[in-house]
């Protein structure tokens, strides 16, 4: 392990500075493959600059008052006890693997069912893997981090690609299955000070795989509140036949900013369901870039936020059909309240020669209070002439006739927005394939619902609306 040096820099943000000093760090406990790796992501960065809302993908997202803050990594890892993460783990035992993440750091004694995995699965620690790796599996690793990082045009996923510390490496072989469904959590516990965690999780399936995931970031209360910053990159590579579906939670405290990326890979007759649920936090950013490389490849993204206060989200998704009859199907639904903000700007390529492609995407919203705020922007370039494609999208607000209606059956003004609210996100919901999945977001929904009533509680038939429960 060489020692090697950041390159300096004339002019840098405080943000910047303080990456610069978290990258000198990690260099000197990276084998030399993964320095090499970082550098050339620092210099991915540099060429990149950060964003500013000149470009479009950051029109509506004001960044610099992010890098104002001079974020430091966090300290020895925080103790948490078992309990204080029980309300956020689903708690079929037999049917979940738990990998526990404690401010971006893999805790094993909070982890549990590794031992359920069946021959040849790889799922664990990814600072774990890089440690033990032989020298052979290190280049497959270095080839895996870079695959997208010469075509990054996202400088904070270049910056991740260069500073992250720990995430999750699953590798499923050809016609491998991990029959539970596996749970990764990340809990952030804030500390008082500006604090920044990077992680990457890497994602891999053989020949006809399969898998079920969930991957939430929380925040539990600390010391007191601070501004936090969580960065996390995924990255899925389907081969042919291959099938995931993976649905993201973010659950934020009021303080904290998440700016998430997805990278997708599908090959031929590959399917990958990606859910993306919102349920908190301060700024929340999703980036989800889909390439269909294979013959009647399927990327299916389906969206819920349900934002109340001053939440912000936004989603940026990019589907690229590179070869025929792949499908893409997008359906995002957004239900906003108080002051809250979402944005929801699609791509959808089709290159020439990619005939027989099925594309649909569509964004609804539906505004709670008249302080809320949608843009919503579907698109789609398309290269070649036998194909179909639509897009479409809806903001608007309860229709009063049928709130009318339900009122004249009795039922109070509350109940009736409510229950048509939750029926409004429960459509999304309910395209999620794990039950106990299901069960728990449903309940952390209608947390979130103002018009979640011990009425509404009762006429949904909900036990409890505990979260996680």
């Amino acid at each position: 392990m060489g020692t090697t040096t950041v390159p300096a820099a004339s002019l840098h943000t405080a943000y910047e500075q303080a990456a610069r000093q978290q990258l000198q760090a990690l260099l000197t406990q990276s084998p030399d493959w993964l320095q090499a790796l970082r550098l050339r992501a620092l210099s991915r960065f540099e060429h990149l600059g950060f964003p500013t809302r000149r470009l479009e993908a950051w029109k509506y997202l004001n960044v610099r008052p992010l890098l104002a803050q001079a974020f430091q990594p966090f300290e020895a890892e925080a103790h948490l006890s078992a309990e204080a993460i029980v309300p956020y783990l689903l708690h079929d035992a037999q049917c979940v693997i738990q990998l526990v993440f404690v401010n971006g750091q893999f805790n094993a004694s909070l982890s549990s069912n590794q031992d359920a995995l069946s021959a040849g699965v790889t799922l664990g620690s990814l600072k774990a893997s890089i440690q033990t790796q032989s020298s052979a599996m290190e280049v497959q690793l270095a080839q895996r981090l870079e695959t997208l990082l010469p075509q990054e045009s996202d400088a904070f996923v270049a910056l991740n690609t260069a500073l992250f510390e720990d995430g999750a490496l699953i590798s499923i072989p050809d016609d491998g299955v991990i029959e539970p469904l596996v749970q990764l959590l990340f809990v952030t516990v804030p500390d008082g000070q500006p604090r920044v965690a990077y992680t990457r999780n890497l994602i891999s399936l053989g020949k006809n795989a399969r898998v079920q995931m969930v991957i939430e970031h929380v925040s539990l209360p600390g010391a007191s509140v601070s501004e936090y910053f969580n960065s996390s990159v995924h990255s899925f590579e389907l081969a042919e036949g291959a099938q995931a579906e993976c649905t993201l939670v973010f659950n934020e405290g009021a303080q904290g900013t998440h700016f998430a990326t997805s990278r997708n890979q599908v090959a031929a007759n590959a399917k990958l369901k990606l859910n993306t649920v919102t349920l908190s936090g301060q700024v929340t950013r999703h980036s989800v870039t889909s390439l269909l490389q294979g013959e009647n490849a399927q990327v299916h993204l389906n969206g819920l936020d349900v934002l109340c206060d001053q939440t912000e989200v936004y989603h940026h998704t990019v589907t690229e059909h590179w070869v025929p009859n792949g499908v893409s199907v997008q359906y995002y639904k957004g239900i906003l309240d108080d002051a809250s903000k979402s944005e929801f700007n699609g791509m959808v390529f089709v290159a020439e020669g990619a005939d027989g492609t099925d594309s649909q995407q569509l964004n609804k919203n539906l505004l709670l209070s008249e302080n809320a705020r949608v843009w919503t922007r579907p698109q789609l370039q398309i290269n070649a002439d036998d194909v179909k494609c639509a897009h479409g999208a809806t903001v608007g607000q309860l229709e009063k006739e049928q709130l009318f209606y339900l009122a004249s059956r009795g039922l109070d003004p509350e109940l009736a927005q409510g229950l048509l609210t939750y029926g409004f996100a429960e459509e999304i919901i309910q395209r999620i394939e794990s039950e106990p999945l299901r069960h728990s977001l449903n309940a952390r929904v209608l947390n979130n619902l103002h018009a979640a009533s011990a009425s509404l509680q009762q006429k949904l038939g909900t036990q409890t609306l505990q979260t996680g429960q």
